[in-house]
């Protein structure tokens, strides 16, 4: 048949790898033949329920029915449906929001509660999803250029917004068939996200590796999993790799069977690197760089990228380093925004002010800072929105955090810039500490003397118990900003 959506690259999987397993989420195991059929007959469900082309189907689905994700999304792809997956940690504000924006006609779901009072055509159970495949539309009649999903992002800064992904865009990267099938991905990503959706749930159709998830993420539940399933890659995105580093039996779990360790989502600390290399030398490390709104996607692919602090891969020629004019940036070392380019590119759902602002030509405004080195690898420098400006210097948070992250007791590290009434900005740290840890604020203000510029220490510094985190595991800063600011204003008071 001819592959024209990335639903049809599953068909052609299941007639070569029929029973081979495609997704496992320690609850349930499903064939590539049994997702194939399954898709077909939910996605006749839906279709026999009214669903036409364009609409939009919900799916507030947890990691714990991992399975059903899969079957859910590559059914309202059969459909001609466009799916929107959504993470059940959100609250039933957040998700009546994303609703409001979306507007689906139907949903899918393990969490009714989240949605009961959406207006909806039709809402059903995962465990009783709609099936009729004499009502499957013929696939050769539905459109290989249309929108296949909206993922929400992360929302770290504000409201939560929309990123439409096309049918070509899911295409990108599909490879053959003939190729080694013993391969097999653990992870814990949220399968509603970038990540998780793009990288996770379709990747069995697109490669044809077997994606193993984690219903809900713990560090020894993660590593015992690790020793009993012997996949061949592990994902973990920072925050996940700090706690499985901390825990106390780390050392016990044999992980010879796994080859690369793969991590991102979110800067990574560098001690995090060193010590999941000294404790685990035989594993390929790999950092990942890449966003819902697309453009960007790169990794490191050698040891010696990923020993750089904040090297995220070799700048290909799809992005570009651009200054505060947006002129290309050609020199080492100089800080930048990164763009990147987009056969496909994305926009934001019914935001078309946002779309203009982030999506031009092509070109996707990433947001992000960054630098190429005189090997031409890309340096992560933190968020263009989080950049400090400290009495005329420009100061990234990134920068304060990898050193934060040295010091022995602290578990995660966030940096924000607070006001100053003379400098305009000043700088200010919360810390969580590992487990057993003691320190005093004073202590490790100290201890980044050491590390860092004078004009680049925090000021002011909070020991807290856990850091404000979304649903993807990224740090919330702006829920630390006020806290912060306080804080530091109360210092220099005193």
């Amino acid at each position: 048949m001819e592959v024209r959506r990335i639903s049809d690259a599953l068909k052609v999987r299941a007639s070569h790898q029929a029973n081979e397993i495609a997704h496992d989420d320690t609850r349930r195991q499903i064939s590539f033949a049994e997702w194939d059929r399954e898709a077909d007959e939910v996605g006749g469900g839906l279709a026999a329920a009214g669903l036409v082309p364009g609409d939009r189907v919900f799916l507030p689905i947890s990691n714990a029915r991992a399975v059903e994700m899969a079957i859910a999304v590559f059914a309202v792809f059969r459909a001609g449906g466009i799916a929107c997956p959504i993470n059940t940690r959100l609250n039933p504000r957040e998700i009546a929001d994303y609703a409001a924006l979306c507007e689906p006609r139907f949903c899918l779901t393990d969490a009714p509660d989240l949605v009961k009072t959406l207006d909806l055509a039709g809402c059903w159970h995962v465990d009783a999803m709609p099936r009729d495949l004499s009502a499957l539309p013929d696939q050769a009649s539905l459109d290989p250029d249309a929108d296949a999903e909206i993922l929400g992002t992360s929302g770290t800064t504000g409201k939560i917004k929309g990123v439409v992904v096309s049918h070509p865009d899911l295409m990108t990267g599909v490879t053959g068939y003939n190729q080694d099938r013993s391969r097999s991905t653990l992870n814990a990503l949220p399968l509603t996200g970038s990540g998780g959706n793009i990288g996770i749930v379709m990747l069995p159709a697109r490669g044809g590796a077997k994606a193993i998830t984690q219903p809900k993420f713990d560090p020894k539940g993660f590593l015992e999993l690790t020793r009993e399933m012997r996949p061949n890659l592990i994902y973990l995105v920072p925050s996940m790799l700090r706690l499985v580093l901390d825990h106390p039996d780390v050392g016990d779990y044999d992980l010879t069977g796994v080859k690369y360790l793969m991590t991102g989502t979110a800067p990574l600390p560098h001690d995090s690197v060193m010590r999941a290399a000294k404790l685990w030398p035989h594993l390929r490390i790999r950092n990942s760089y890449g966003m819902s709104e697309g453009g960007v996607g790169l990794g490191t692919n050698s040891q010696e990228q990923v020993m750089k602090p904040g090297c995220v891969g070799k700048l290909p020629a799809h992005m570009q380093i651009r200054d505060e004019n947006g002129h290309i940036v050609t020199e080492p070392g100089v800080v930048g925004e990164i763009y990147g380019w987009q056969k496909h590119p994305r926009r934001y759902w019914n935001d078309p002010e946002a779309t203009a602002q982030s999506f031009k030509g092509g070109w996707t405004k990433t947001g992000d800072l960054g630098f190429v080195d005189e090997d031409g690898d890309l340096i992560m420098a933190g968020r263009s929105k989080e950049l400090i400006i400290r009495g005329g210097y420009n100061i990234t948070p990134l920068e304060i955090e990898t050193a934060l992250h040295l010091h022995p007791a602290v578990q995660q590290a966030a940096v924000v810039g607070v006001p100053h009434e003379v400098l305009g900005e000043d700088i200010a740290a919360a810390v969580t500490l590992r487990p057993g840890q003691r320190t005093e604020p004073d202590e490790i203000i100290a201890f980044c003397r050491e590390h860092l510029a004078d004009n680049k220490v925090p000021r002011t510094l909070l020991i807290i118990d856990a850091m404000p985190l979304n649903p993807n595991g990224k740090i919330l800063k702006k829920e630390l900003a006020e806290p912060l600011a306080k804080a530091a204003e109360a210092r220099r008071a005193a």
